[in-house]
């Protein structure tokens, strides 16, 4: 093209063909300024060219990071649903406690083992991490609302992590010690490895058939005991009153995510 502009330029300055010395600094004027003009023209194609080419990279990336995470964002949001159910478990197996101490029930031992065996459960969210916010690579997405939902991912985890932590820690210190002291412990390790719907937030639920259990104790169990302590009241408690505010809290993040998939699936070509 700039050949082209050339041609056009020369024979424009071949047409004016004075013989005074005015008209040939008019020439060499004239020719000047058009080789300034090319130079100008062929600068601004060529940038156009790479900002074109640049652009279509740009968008081959996002694209790549759009796909990665919603492919991210759809594993975690299973296994937020996943860890929901499980405390809705906790809830309903809590509220269960509560009700056959308040009304004094009679139940079995295998009733109080499997009622244990739920309260082995132990859900804590653990998402897929993307590194799109600690690459820098969030400037690459160009929808702004997307944006805006990802980086305040981050602290929306934290916020759900926190209450998680404060339940996962009265389990090790208070629910754990409480079990193998009246001594329902070894008969709720065996319930809660032969139900494999209580062991729902294990990562590889494939190798859920191939586990061992170690039997239930030979040595009786104080049933009424065990109901009647007045630390089981407390102890369930807890674990509905936290079983509540992480699901609550959980429903909050489980909208978020679906509203940040909605967006990727739009962006997504």
């Amino acid at each position: 093209m700039i050949k082209f502009f050339r041609k056009i330029r020369l024979q424009l300055i071949s047409e004016n063909n004075p013989s005074s010395s005015t008209g040939r600094f008019s020439k060499y004027l004239l020719y000047a300024v058009g080789e300034i003009i090319l130079v100008v023209v062929g600068i601004l194609i060529a940038l156009a060219i790479n900002n074109s080419n640049e652009n279509r990279k740009s968008l081959a990336q996002e694209q790549v990071i759009l796909k990665q995470l919603a492919t991210d964002y759809k594993a975690n949001l299973i296994q937020l649903e996943n860890k929901i159910e499980m405390r809705r478990r906790l809830i309903a197996e809590s509220l269960n406690v509560l009700d056959i101490t308040a009304k004094d029930k009679t139940i079995s031992e295998d009733s109080l083992s499997v009622i244990f065996a739920t309260f082995f459960m132990d859900p804590t969210f653990d998402p897929i991490e993307n590194d799109v916010m600690n690459s820098g690579n969030i400037k690459l997405i160009q929808n702004d609302s997307l944006k805006q939902a990802l980086s305040h991912w981050t602290s929306d985890v934290k916020a759900y992590s926190e209450s998680e932590h404060i339940q996962h820690d009265h389990y090790i210190s208070e629910i754990i010690p409480f079990m193998k002291e009246v001594g329902i412990m070894r008969n709720a390790n065996h319930v809660f490895w032969r139900a494999q719907e209580l062991r729902m937030g294990f990562l590889d639920k494939g190798k859920n058939d191939k586990i061992s259990t170690i039997g239930k104790s030979q040595k009786p169990i104080a049933v009424d005991a065990i109901l009647k302590d007045p630390r089981l009241e407390g102890l369930v408690t807890f674990i509905f009153t936290f079983s509540q505010v992480c699901n609550l809290e959980g429903q909050t993040l489980k909208e978020k995510m679906e509203k940040i998939i909605e967006i990727l699936e739009s962006e997504i070509e």
